[in-house]
């Protein structure tokens, strides 16, 4: 077992923007810590979530698969522990493999309906409602690979799982309050936005890190370690404890993007959700509210992320004390982004919008990478086949060698190895997207290429075929969607999309004979 094999931390957050950065040309926001991470690595500037959701992001994480073939295509569905995951192969191989913070391959709720009765809590290890009543302590490992876990569940100031316990335990008077109801809203009655009267060091995302900052001290130096520190925030409901609330004003902001009418050119049920209330993953209020509100939300945003990056700058130092930051890759990324009052919207849904698909992708190892800024297009689907090729550990169910030229790769991402090493100036010319609101009969597949995006949607009953077509090259903001007005080009990248799809498809399980 070669000493040489690098240790990995995956350093996730939940809901967040890639440009909430200041390495992202946010001028308005102060992350020192994420800045000098990206300075020193490669720092990503389209790098693509395939589906703008969390569990089903996690699972093709994890998985190396797209949601159509790992099948979660939304929240609610617990990924099958059945697929080979990058923490068990790596376990396999003799990497201590850990856990802390958000996990969610999961539901954190279960509809007694829909679950098998009874069920068992040690199948739905996430579930908040099994730790509340003590059915569940810890969760049994290893869990998709990960053989030692600390969890939270959950968002705001109602975080459980072992964080809970653990508040409970060591800070029962914090606890007290927490359970007598801690928030002062905003003085301006923002959606969400309250400050949380509990000590910065008792709030949930400094715990992840003293988690993570104690799982990195108690490494032996002869084994590598797999590390996956999951903040829960910048997740709504905007929570933030005392000492961060008025970091920023709304005045500080820079404020979303939109233009007169722009609803007009967009599928209708975008003016629905504007206008009324709907039943989406994440939301069911109405987005149309004062820019004011919008401005608010945004600048308690900035709040979170801010402490994330304190606490993460927490993380990389205990890295750099132990001596372990040059053969250490350390991947920070999130899982979807939020449309922070973008077009109107917010949160996430059904909406191929950049605020939401585009997410933080830098990776950080001295001995191995060349630090610079990529625009080369990546997405989380490369994130699996990178890590097993850079542990030279091969793809789970892959042959050794393909049996024919044309053989597909057992996992449809593209390693990025070439291009963090600095040998390729990118690896693939297009990302695909997936997002199935199947309750309200809506599948959206969407292809990003370096100029252009486009969304079509399938399951609508309307007499002409809606979708979506930006100019990214001369439209950044995506203000002026082209569907109907550029049909010819609408054609072709259509037609690469059904291609792409096709690409990435699963190839697994592989066949055990030709007979």
């Amino acid at each position: 077992m070669s000493e040489c094999r690098p240790n990995f931390i995956v350093i996730f957050t939940d809901q967040m923007r890639a440009d909430h950065m200041g390495c992202a040309g946010n001028s308005a926001i102060r992350t020192p810590h994420l800045d000098r991470l990206a300075s020193d690595g490669v720092h990503f500037t389209r790098s693509y979530v395939n589906n703008p959701l969390c569990m089903p992001s996690r699972a093709t994480l994890y998985t190396g698969l797209p949601p159509r073939a790992h099948g979660v295509r939304t929240n609610g569905i617990p990924l099958d522990r059945r697929f080979p995951t990058v923490p068990q192969a790596l376990a396999a191989a003799g990497y201590d493999t850990g856990s802390v913070g958000k996990i969610h391959l999961s539901p954190f709720t279960l509809h007694r309906a829909l679950t098998p009765p009874p069920a068992r809590p040690e199948d739905f290890p996430e579930c908040g409602r099994f730790w509340r009543e003590g059915a569940l302590g810890h969760v049994p490992t290893p869990y998709y690979g990960f053989e030692h876990v600390e969890l939270t569940i959950g968002h705001g100031c109602g975080v459980g799982g072992d964080y809970a316990n653990w508040l409970q335990r060591e800070h029962p008077d914090t606890w007290k309050r927490l359970q007598e109801g801690a928030l002062t809203p905003s003085p301006l009655g923002a959606e969400g936005c309250a400050a949380v009267a509990i000590p910065d060091e008792c709030h949930h995302t400094a715990y992840v890190a003293d988690r993570a900052i104690e799982y990195i001290g108690s490494r032996p130096a002869s084994k590598p370690f797999f590390l996956q520190c999951s903040f829960p925030d910048p997740h709504h409901p905007y929570h933030l404890p005392e000492s961060w609330v008025g970091a920023y004003s709304r005045d500080d902001v820079i404020p979303p993007v939109s233009r007169p009418g722009e609803l007009d050119d967009l599928a209708p049920f975008f003016r629905r959700i504007y206008e009324g209330s709907l039943q989406l993953s994440g939301r069911i209020h109405k987005t149309d509210m004062p820019e004011e509100h919008r401005r608010e939300i945004l600048a308690y945003t900035y709040g979170m992320v801010s402490q994330i990056d304190h606490h993460v700058g927490r993380v990389l130092d205990c890295l750099e004390r132990s001596g372990l930051a040059d053969n250490t890759v350390v991947l920070f990324l999130s899982d979807h982004g939020d449309l922070m009052g973008d077009h109107g919207l917010l949160n996430k849904g059904p909406f191929h919008f950049e605020g939401l698909l585009r997410v933080p992708f830098i990776w950080r190892c001295p001995s191995r990478f060349r630090a610079r800024q990529t625009d080369a297009l990546g997405s989380i689907l490369d994130v699996a086949p990178t890590i097993l090729e850079l542990a030279g550990e091969p793809v789970p169910e892959g042959p050794a060698s393909p049996e024919a030229p044309g053989q597909a790769p057992a996992w449809p991402g593209r390693s990025l190895v070439p291009l963090l090493a600095g040998e390729s100036d990118g690896v693939q010319e297009s990302v695909v997207v997936e997002n199935d609101e199947d309750y309200l009969g809506l599948r959206l597949r969407t292809l990003i290429t370096a100029t252009h995006k486009i969304t079509t949607y399938t399951g609508h009953r309307g007499p002409e075929p809606y979708g979506e077509l930006f100019d990214l090259a001369n439209d950044p903001h995506e203000l002026h969607n082209l569907w109907d007005s550029e049909q010819t080009l609408r054609r072709e990248l259509v037609e690469q999309l059904h291609y792409r799809l096709v690409e990435t498809d699963c190839a697994l399980p592989r066949r055990l004979s030709h007979a």
